[in-house]
Order: C-alpha cells, then structure tokens, then sequence
C-alpha cells in the first residue's frame, strides 16, 4: 500500500489493487516502468482519494531465475534451461488445473492488470469477484505476438502446437475486463492491424474503452554534448542525429538505417549515433553509424544530438518519445500509433513523416535550421512535457480516471 490518505479519511477511499508487486517497479519500459512513473507521481500529489495497492512480495521470481540463467557460459545448456522455464511456467498458465489470484480479491474495489496472461492466471478468481476488472495492454502489437516474439529458438521451432492457446488467452482478457484502458485511441492501431476482428470487438464494446497518457519521470543528461561527441570520436561541428532502442523491425530499425545510408552519402558532416543492445538487426558498416550498445545513460545521448529519430513501424505509445521531450529535444517520428497523438499539440519540435522520402526531406530541413530555431523548438518541446507528460499530471489524471470508474 502507497498512500495514507493524505488528508482524507480512509474510509472514504476505493481501494484500487494493481496486479504487480511494488519491488518490481524500476524506471523502464513496458508495464513495470508505466507502474513506476504512476508511483512516483502519486507520491508527489499533496492529496489522494484512492488507495493503491501492490501484490505481497519480493522481486519477481522468474526474473531473478533469467538472470542467473543468464550467467552460464554453456550456450546450449542456457538456453535449454531458458526454454523449459519458459514452456513450465506458460504451460500452467495455459493448461494449468488452478488459476486463482495471488491474494484474496474481495478487499479491493477495483483490480488493475496490466497483462493478458496475468488476468488469466486470475480467472476464476474473477468468477464471482464484485469489483471492476480493468485491463491496460502494453505491447505495440496483439499481446500473444509479441510473447511468442520472445519465446526461444526451440519453443518458436517446435513449439508452436502447444502454444496454441495463446490467442484466446489475450481474447477472454478483453471480454472479461469490465474496463479498457489505453493511452489514446491512436495507441490501438497495432491491434487493428494484428487482431483479426478487433474493429467489431471495439464496437460492440465502445462503452468499456477509457484513454488516459501515459506520464514518464525527467530524464536526465549526466555528460555535455561536447564530452558526449568527445567520447565517441565525432567532430564538435558534426550534425548528429540519435536513436535509443531495440535493434529490430517493429521499431523501425530498419528504416532507420535505409534513411541514414541517404543522408550518410548526402551530408559529409552527418553522424547516427544509436543507443541499445544490437540484434537482432545490426548497424550500418559505416564510419560515421556509431553503435554505442546498451548505456545507463541514455539521456546524455539523446540530448547531445540534434535531433532524435524515432522510426516506429508499429507503435503502442513509446515511452521514449515522452523522455525525449523531458529532455527538451526535437522529435521526428513516423506517423503511426501513439506517435500521431501528439499532432494534436502543433508542436514545430515534433515533426512526423509517412514515407522514409519524406523523413529524409524533413531531415534536411532540420539541417538547415539556425540555432535560434533550433532553441525554440526544444523550449517547445519542454514545455510541451511539463504540461501534459510528468508524472504529477499522470497521476493526477489516474485518480480522477479511477474515481470516476471504482
């Protein structure tokens, strides 16, 4: 439990349960940094009219047992063990003879999952349960797609008949939900995209779907731009442009790099300096595309460069397109999902694009930018994030969501 009331009775307080544990929380992506950011934000409100709950519990058990996992050299005897983990611990999810949540339900007003297959493992708990059932999805695609994304070799070679219970899995997740929420309509793109019959699932079930924007923490810069570009051997006067993300095609990866191959032989001066953990695509073979790798510190990247590229093919609502903002930096992202939420603002320091040719011209625009512009812009884009995007403005628009819905 988070909040004490802060002024108010308990009494009058609607419990709200989110089905995390609190010592998962940490400030990535996905539903555990979503979880994060609202904590933090509740805990800057001066009063609050609901209760939030965590699961009992230390740091996920799976997740220690990943990393330990992680650690054997033996490529083969790592990733059998990653494999069977992953096949037990599906399989008793799916097939399973119990499937009880793990506390009793009944205290709390309202039950808040932020994953399909945890609302599952919960069902018949949620048989005869009183309260509100709500659901937030946070992957940029139907949610079964993207755990079978993850599966192992082994599992996505041979495993395929025993997953095939995925999909309705996600389905009686949504059909049980007395709510849904997303970030913002345009959020839900991927699913009419990769869920068939999703359009007549949404009609039939207008009246269950609720919006709220995400709000993410300040993301700092611990380095100048000028140790940045020192650090990574480009010239002071270069052009940089950034990216920080997974290195495959749903984020865009791959166009990323068919517009740089353009701009690396258009523009001498002109350098992709790219954040994140390379495969399963790899960079450009260029002497000017800059793999930095993972970093724990991404936001001295993002703020050293020009501007930040964020290619999505499919995207949900990206958390770093709101980091970028904290950040006061210029933002060119595609149009699709969640990034064409923010065309709304008219904001000059977001610039979105259709085609790769059109981000390639956009680009060039960006070149030719005196520094004046380029501060107004960024002072844009900051203000921007103050305004719509802090944690406080999340929570606060948490709380009147659940209060209006509990």
């Amino acid at each position: 439990m988070i909040v004490s009331g802060k002024g108010m009775g308990k009494d009058s307080m609607k419990r709200v349960l989110i089905y995390m544990k609190k010592n998962d929380l940490a400030q990535i992506g996905g539903p555990v940094g979503y979880n994060y950011n609202l904590l933090c934000g509740m805990e800057s409100l001066p009063h609050i009219n609901i209760e939030i709950n965590y699961l009992p519990g230390r740091p996920s058990v799976s997740k220690q047992a990943n990393q330990k996992i992680a650690k054997i050299n033996n490529k083969i005897v790592r990733n059998m063990l990653l494999a069977g983990k992953s096949i037990a611990n599906k399989g008793l999810m799916m097939y399973g003879p119990k499937h009880k949540a793990a506390v009793d339900l009944s205290q709390y007003d309202a039950v808040h999952f932020h994953k399909t297959m945890d609302l599952y493992r919960a069902k018949d708990s949620l048989a005869n349960y009183k309260g509100k059932v709500l659901l937030t999805s946070h992957t940029p695609t139907m949610p079964y797609l993207e755990v079978i994304d993850n599966m192992t070799d082994f599992e996505k070679r041979y495993m395929k008949w025993f997953y095939r219970k995925l999909p309705e899995i996600d389905r009686f997740a949504f059909e049980r939900a007395d709510y849904i929420i997303f970030p913002c309509p345009e959020a839900e793109e991927p699913y009419y995209h990769t869920w068939p019959g999703y359009d007549e699932f949404h009609r039939k079930n207008e009246n269950k779907f609720r919006y709220l924007p995400t709000g993410t923490s300040q993301k700092t810069a611990q380095l100048s731009r000028t140790e940045v570009l020192g650090k990574y051997h480009i010239p002071q006067d270069a052009f940089v442009i950034s990216y920080v993300g997974r290195h495959n095609e749903i984020k865009g990866y791959g166009d990323l790099k068919e517009v740089a191959r353009e701009l690396l032989e258009k523009y001498p001066n002109l350098y992709f300096l790219i954040a994140g953990k390379e495969g399963p695509m790899m960079g450009l073979k260029h002497p000017r595309w800059i793999e930095a790798g993972w970093t724990n510190d991404p936001g001295s990247i993002i703020k050293a460069a020009d501007f930040f590229m964020l290619p999505n093919r499919e995207t949900y609502f990206d958390l770093v397109m709101l980091e970028v903002l904290s950040l006061g930096q210029i933002v060119l992202a595609s149009r699709t999902g969640g990034n064409r939420y923010f065309e709304q603002f008219g904001t000059d320091g977001i610039l979105l694009y259709d085609s790769l040719d059109e981000a390639v011209e956009k680009v060039s625009k960006l070149y030719e930018l005196s520094a004046d512009q380029t501060v107004a812009l960024r002072k844009a884009n900051r203000e921007l994030y103050e305004a719509h995007f802090t944690n406080k403005v999340f929570a606060e628009q948490y709380q009147r969501l659940m209060s209006s819905l509990v």
